[in-house]
């Protein structure tokens, strides 16, 4: 179906009032945030055609020179400008805007092509090097559209195809509100991120009703102003289909006006789970350990030096422990690195479990944690070590084999020292531990008044 406010001004009125410039640069808004890059480009083959369409930075003559030297048949692109002799010397390499790479794909005959550009060196995945010839064919699709007049008839049939298709392998579909009456029209690609059949009935608070609670809050703001300030609006919201499944889709909206009334709100919805999931995950790597499911040791460090920027009084944790565990090498020389592993897991598990909520516990290092306490009170943090000592001191098992481990731990108050020299206190305390006979910890002496004091055991 067709009839969203675009499509349906270019079917029923042979015009093109939404299909233009606008659209296309909105469509662009989106490319650009999937590729996370700074500017894309809908550039012509050459310079007889209309000035290129453009999402972020303002575009130069050099950088769409750069863009049609870079294009050929299909995806063309180029990880690091700077690293190849032809380019380098480019205005738009060597001058502003400091491009270092570019990705092109041509469109159909005299529709241009569409450029990726960023300033920093990168590489297309095999998924982003299809994602983007889907997103090609759909800017192919709204180009020809766009550049339609009073003979659209047949051409435009089989425009729609090649949207309908484009659309659907970039998850793109359009949608319309109209105003006050809140009715609904949506293409058959928004029905489908719903899991609804196309030409079902749509009840806009059944609808509301799939948008996870934090997303629904956020859109009813978004929406409300967009619809004061004559407006639109980017969100990406999170829902759970009629079919139970989750989904987040990305919304684009403009509100339009007849005078200065509101008489609509229209745009695109994109299904962006895959991008979603691919985003969480690599922050997950980049702050956690795989193995253990812990805090790594970038994220501990963070944590540790954003201690430096804590007022007093106000720091959102109490004590740093060190922990190290004792004849761990062992289990590794004889039962091998799988019952390494395991001991490890076991290890971040009774670590977890002697903590709290609110305490930071991450792996440093191969059998080496680090533990931020957020409590504060005298006592805790010995009391948290103690269970720590025991708990790591309890046999364990793997494919029927009974080993033991132990501990070690350096405690250190957080008292307002830098946080390199806490870290360097508690790694203090934590060797005298292992020196006075390991199972054990040590806590080192607070800071002296007018500056730290060198550590001791306690």
């Amino acid at each position: 179906m067709y009839a969203s406010v675009g499509l349906q001004n270019t079917i029923d009125r042979s015009s093109i009032p939404v299909v233009g410039a606008e659209a296309l640069a909105a469509f662009l808004d989106r490319v650009r945030g999937a590729f996370e890059v700074d500017v894309v480009l809908l550039v012509g083959r050459d310079e007889r055609q209309p000035p290129p369409i453009v999402s972020g930075a303002h575009v130069s003559l050099d950088l769409v020179d750069l863009c049609r030297s870079v294009s050929g048949p299909g995806l063309r692109a180029v990880a690091d400008l700077r690293a190849v002799a032809r380019w380098r010397a480019h205005p738009a390499v060597a001058g502003a805007p400091g491009c270092r790479f570019v990705a092109t794909h041509a469109l159909g005959p005299g529709s241009g092509l569409l450029a990726l550009v960023d300033r920093q060196p990168r590489r297309l995945t095999a998924a982003q090097r299809r994602r983007l010839a889907d997103f090609a064919a759909a800017a192919e699709c709204l180009v020809q559209v766009a550049g339609a007049n009073a003979s659209l008839g047949k051409a435009l049939a089989h425009s729609r195809k090649i949207f309908d298709r484009a659309s659907a392998a970039a998850r793109i579909g359009v949608w319309e509100c109209d105003l006050p009456a809140e009715t609904l029209t949506w293409t058959d690609q928004v029905y489908a991120m719903f899991d609804l059949p196309p030409d079902t009935p749509l009840d806009r608070g059944r609808i509301v009703a799939c948008y996870a609670p934090d997303s629904l809050e956020a859109l009813v703001a978004a929406r409300s102003r967009a619809i004061a300030e004559r407006g639109g609006f980017t969100l990406d919201a999170e829902i759970v289909t009629v079919a139970g499944r989750r989904r987040w889709i990305r919304i684009t909206a403009q509100v339009e006006c007849e005078g200065t009334v509101p008489v609509r709100i229209f745009g695109m919805k994109q299904d962006i789970t895959e991008e979603k999931l691919l985003a969480d995950r690599t922050r997950y790597l980049a702050e956690f350990d795989t193995m253990t499911g812990l805090a790594n040791r970038a994220t501990f460090e963070a944590q540790l030096a954003a201690l430096d920027q804590a007022p007093p009084g106000r720091r959102p944790y109490g004590a740093l422990l060190l922990v190290d565990l004792d004849g761990f090498k062992p289990v590794n020389d004889t039962l091998g690195h799988a019952a390494g592993d395991a001991c490890l897991v076991e290890v971040a598990s009774r670590l977890r479990q002697s903590c709290r909520d609110g305490d930071l516990v991450a792996r440093i290092g191969g059998d080496e944690f680090a533990i931020l306490l957020a409590a504060t009170a005298p006592g805790v943090a010995e009391d948290v070590a103690s269970r720590l000592v025991a708990a790591l001191n309890r046999p364990m098992t793997w494919a029927g084999r009974v080993f033991g481990i132990g501990a070690s731990i350096g405690i250190v108050r957080i008292d307002g020292r830098p946080s390199a020299d806490l870290f360097m206190a508690a790694d203090a305390m934590l060797y005298a531990a292992k020196a006075d006979g390991r199972g054990r910890f040590r806590v080192a002496a607070g800071a002296a008044p007018g500056g730290p004091r060198p550590a001791t055991a306690a």
